[in-house]
Order: structure tokens, then C-alpha cells, then sequence
């Protein structure tokens, strides 16, 4: 057991050294570019209101906790969840409030998976369950958009926001077969979001980079799907890390 954790964690650190340098490797030639004199877009930043769209990468996971007594224990002994990749796309409206704030409405549909792991004791040896849940979420953030002072053509920032995501592929009131399906999730979430971005003023658009977070508010769990799998949660919250790349 210990050997398995210790390389799902080499595993974990391996996938973000790789994100890590894949954005160095983008975000190298927009530096670059971004640094040329005089400055590109000078009036950009005052425009009250432009659009432009997203593509993105993500990773989908989940916070769990369990009840107390957990109900089952000889049989189901824990679950864990692992971080899935997917991707996303969606449109960028972006709504000047004064200088240094903005207001951006980004729709977008993600694809991702969501895996739990259960850790059981049956037919007298350890096992591992794994259900991977498949997962299409037409999302609508709001989020204020705090700038720092432009700096030539490179300007950082702060998001914060909330969003609701609903979940297209959800199985909660499709009929499945309990030795398939572990769990079933809901269609509905409500998420908080925090990140930083980096605008790259080029010659034509604005390109940025964004890292952000958001956890899931609300409990997603179908409980009245009887088993005892769902029986041991008490409550699963979904949580997606995104890196967006924007062209404005």
C-alpha cells in the first residue's frame, strides 16, 4: 500500500514538472514579443467592453469526506481520488468597471473525467474499485478581473468569482448497473474560482495566460443511488484547476 502511494505521488509531481514546462515553452515567444518598443495596443485598456475566446487544459478531482461511523468498514476500507486531464473551450466578454477592474462573463464547456478509487476487502484480499465518471460541464463564470499597472506590453492579474456548471453527461437519472457504477454525481454545482493571468499585448490581439482554481460549494453525491459505496460518503465537492489561454 505504501509502495502505490509513493508512486501515485511521483506520478502527481511528474504532471505538474510537465505543465510547469509546457507553459514555459508557450509563454517564452510572447514574452519576447511582448517586450518590443513602442508599446503594442496602446489603447487597448480603454475600451469599455471587447470579446475574444479561450482554449484551455484542466485537471478534474474531488474533495471527499466520509461519514462517522463509516457504515460497511470491513468491506469498504476508503476512497481517494485521482486527477483526471481534459480540456476546454469557450468565449471571453469583458466589461470595464473603472482602471483597474473588470467584469468577465466566459462561458465555456469542459471535458473532463472524474475518478474515485475505492479501497475494499473482499473475497478475502485488498482490491481497488475504480469508477470513472465522465463529465461535460457547460460552465458560466462570473469573475471580477483585478489588473495591476501595465508594464510595455505585459500587464498581471488577480480573478475571483463564483460560476455554475452543469453537468451534461451526468447519470443520476439514468438507470446503471450497480456493478458498473460506484457513485452517481449530480448535474448541478455551484463553484467559488481564485487565479492569477498575464495579458501580452502583441501587434494585433491580446493574448494571456490564466491559472485558476475552483471548488465545487455544494455536495454532489446522489445519495438515493443505494449501495454500499455511496453509503460510506458523506460528501464528494468537485475541485478543477484550469490553464487558459486567451486571445482578445
Amino acid at each position: 500500500m505504501k509502495y502505490s502511494l509513493s508512486v501515485t505521488k511521483q506520478r502527481r509531481r511528474l504532471r505538474k514538472l510537465k505543465l510547469f514546462l509546457i507553459s514555459l515553452i508557450l509563454l517564452a515567444p510572447s514574452i519576447a514579443s511582448a517586450q518590443s518598443s513602442p508599446p503594442n495596443l496602446p489603447y487597448y485598456d480603454s475600451r469599455i467592453i471587447h470579446f475574444g475566446f479561450i482554449l484551455g487544459y484542466n485537471q478534474a478531482t474531488a474533495n471527499i469526506s466520509f461519514k462517522n461511523p463509516m457504515p460497511h468498514n470491513d468491506v469498504v476500507l476508503g476512497a481517494t481520488t485521482d486527477r483526471q486531464s481534459g480540456f476546454n473551450i469557450g468565449v471571453v466578454s469583458d466589461l470595464m468597471i473603472f482602471k483597474y477592474l473588470r467584469l468577465r462573463f466566459t462561458p465555456i464547456i469542459s471535458f473532463c473525467d472524474r475518478k474515485i478509487n475505492f479501497n475494499v476487502y473482499q473475497q478475502s484480499k485488498y482490491q481497488t474499485l475504480s469508477n470513472s465518471i465522465e463529465t461535460i460541464w457547460l460552465e458560466a463564470p462570473l469573475e471580477f478581473k483585478i489588473q495591476a499597472k501595465r508594464w510595455n506590453n505585459f500587464r498581471p492579474y488577480l480573478i475571483a468569482g463564483g460560476k455554475y456548471a452543469y453537468d451534461l453527461a451526468s447519470l443520476k437519472r439514468k438507470k446503471t448497473d450497480s456493478d458498473e457504477v460506484l457513485v452517481k454525481l449530480d448535474n448541478s454545482e455551484l463553484f467559488y474560482t481564485f487565479g492569477v493571468g498575464f495579458d501580452f499585448y502583441l501587434q494585433y490581439f491580446k493574448f494571456g495566460i490564466e491559472l485558476k482554481t475552483s471548488f465545487a460549494m455544494n455536495d454532489v453525491l446522489v445519495h438515493t443511488y443505494d449501495n454500499i459505496y455511496t453509503d460510506v460518503i458523506d460528501k464528494f465537492k468537485s475541485q478543477v484547476f484550469y490553464i487558459n489561454f486567451t486571445f482578445e
